[in-house]
């Protein structure tokens, strides 16, 4: 056998894992595995007016997350994804990251696999799926342009365009991993975009299926903190 074959061999005969990188994908199969959980949000008051806009992303069954700022002015709250929208319910938050967690019920899409934020290197490609202006599942390319670290962690710039309504959507790697729910734009310069890693999504998925697993699923209300206009670390 050959020189490569043989030193397989002997490596996989010792018990050494090898384990083979995976090959990037081209941006339509990333859009058709990654969309699956992207949804879009609509708040509304108590006259039933849109107050908010935005997207979401799902990271366990029956759980979504977005950015707060979509959601803090509304009563209910509408979720669709392709041609169904259902009632949510905003059951947790956290207030330093800007992540709310909404329960639906119903929708056809697939959790998002969750990606190691702590390995994304400036240069790399990624992709961002939202509902930027309403134009529901929107797929942009760009790239990593910086990681910015603040007291309570990294947020990671992109190249990726986005827009109103692109927020609480979903940053992900060229292989269909979440690795950053879209935060925001900086409007004072140009394709300064920002997401919140997806670690931090994450934390928030347990504590709100911890929630769900109660089996007391109740509606909260956000604090007033968070009803205003609030400001990223990145920008104090």
């Amino acid at each position: 056998m050959g020189a490569m074959k043989l030193i397989r061999a002997l490596l996989l005969g010792s018990g050494v894992l090898i384990t083979q990188p995976c090959a990037a994908r081209t941006p339509d199969l990333v859009f058709k595995q990654a969309s699956r959980s992207v949804v879009m949000i609509y708040a509304t008051d108590t006259s039933g007016k849109i107050v908010g806009r935005g997207s979401g992303v799902f990271v366990r069954k029956d759980l979504l997350v977005t950015t707060c700022h979509v959601v803090a002015r509304g009563k209910t709250f509408l979720v669709g994804h392709t041609n169904k929208r259902l009632p949510a319910r905003l059951i947790a938050y956290d207030a330093d990251r800007d992540l709310c967690a909404l329960n639906v019920q119903g929708l056809d899409v697939t959790p998002a696999r969750i990606g190691d934020a702590r390995g994304l290197r400036v240069g790399q490609r990624v992709y961002a799926i939202g509902t930027p202006e309403g134009f529901e599942l929107t797929l942009s390319e760009g790239l990593i342009s910086g990681l910015r670290e603040t007291s309570g962690g990294r947020y990671i710039q992109t190249t990726a365009p986005i827009s109103e309504g692109s927020s609480g959507g979903g940053l992900f790697d060229s292989n269909g991993r979440l690795i950053g729910i879209i935060s925001f734009t900086f409007s004072a310069g140009q394709n300064l975009n920002f997401a919140a890693p997806a670690g931090w999504a994450g934390d928030l998925a347990k504590k709100a299926s911890s929630i769900v697993s109660s089996g007391s699923v109740k509606q909260i209300e956000l604090p007033p903190s968070l009803t205003k206009q609030w400001r990223h670390p990145l920008l104090k």
